[in-house]
């Protein structure tokens, strides 16, 4: 009834960035006891199996492949795409290719598109266009550079807290990571901003849309087997609001002890900003439940979806437990393990 899905395989920029670190902990069931999706950590700009050239082997090389090896790891690459090689034949074929030239013509006009975009999020326009870079595609290891408090993005740090560079910066992000089918996601940001800005916390907001991608992708390949989300202790629910956006036609219920102003926030962000799926308007099948979690276990069927982002300590296993009672689909990212819990009484993971 559910494909064998596995997660995909997750990329992280950084060893410091514990906050995204934590994904590696996303336990995903699709009729699968337990997936594990753990990171494989690759030095920024190096591929697989390649090690630094000598200066010695490096000796007969041109300059500018000198140049692109010390700045990048790779002797050609495309800094439109972010992407490099270790042939000139295949970084050829590359910028001769759709994929290229389409990511040029998209550079002529991010500029404008930010503007458009995210009107507030920036200063005079004719001082600042040389010296924000809104054209370069975004990078893994850019979660790096957002301010942090020791080896995590800083928790309070809000998007207006950020530097222009910084917001221009999550704009590429928000662009590259949803702009296909979701092009209006950076306005529905720029609306938060401008009304509820003090719920725009970047460490949470990355965690969220990270976690999205990967959890909606699964969805999206078992889309006939599930008519039912849960985002179990919810929070600010943003999760379960993206999850209801991108999947109009199903049912999503956020739940937890309390209703927060936040998600309210967000929710008629979505509702005033985003696209209606024909006649009904953005996120008219998305429910709200102030109710214990174990409260859905007799609500729960095989086509259900159940998830919990951050919760903490048993509250994992809980919705795990329901999940698997009756096959149906289950994604958890813990937070706030107690030492004993899990893993054979493993207090570090």
């Amino acid at each position: 009834h559910h494909s064998t899905e596995r997660a995909r395989r997750m990329m992280l920029a950084s060893d410091s960035c514990v906050a995204f670190a934590l994904l590696n902990l996303l336990l995903l069931g699709t009729k699968i006891e337990c997936a594990h999706s753990f990171a494989t950590i690759v030095p920024e700009g190096r591929s697989d199996g390649h090690a630094q050239l000598s200066e010695v082997d490096r000796s007969h090389l041109p300059q500018h492949v000198k140049d692109s090896l010390d700045e990048y790891g790779y002797a050609y690459y495309c800094k439109a795409c972010a992407v490099g090689f270790s042939k000139e034949k295949n970084y050829r074929q590359h910028v001769a290719g759709r994929k290229h030239h389409q990511i040029q013509a998209e550079e002529a006009t991010a500029w404008q598109d930010f503007v458009a975009d995210c009107p507030t999020w920036l200063d005079d326009e004719q001082a600042v266009q040389g010296n924000v870079d809104v054209k370069k595609q975004w990078r893994e290891s850019e979660f790096a550079a957002f301010p942090h408090d020791h080896s995590c993005i800083q928790t309070s740090l809000t998007v207006l807290d950020l530097s222009l560079m910084q917001r221009a910066r999550f704009w590429r992000y928000l662009r590259d990571s949803f702009g296909r089918h979701f092009a209006e996601l950076p306005q529905i940001f720029h609306h938060m901003s401008l009304h509820s800005p003090q719920y725009l916390r970047v460490k949470e907001l990355f965690e969220t849309c990270e976690a999205f991608k990967l959890i909606g992708d699964i969805i999206a390949k078992d889309d006939e087997s599930i008519d039912c989300i849960y985002d179990l202790a919810c929070g600010h629910g943003l999760l379960g609001i993206l999850l209801a956006y991108r999947f109009p036609r199903k049912r999503v219920i956020c739940m937890d002890l309390v209703e927060r102003e936040s998600h309210h926030a967000f929710q008629s962000a979505f509702v005033e900003v985003g696209e209606s799926c024909g006649s009904k308007r953005p996120l008219s099948n998305l429910e709200y439940r102030v109710a214990d979690l174990m409260s859905v276990d007799s609500d729960v069927t095989r086509s259900s979806f159940l998830i919990a982002l951050h919760a903490c300590n048993e509250a994992n296993k809980n919705v795990a437990d329901i999940a698997r009672s009756v096959g149906a689909g289950w994604a958890v990212m813990p937070c706030c393990i107690r030492s004993g819990m899990y893993l054979n009484g493993a207090s570090v993971l």
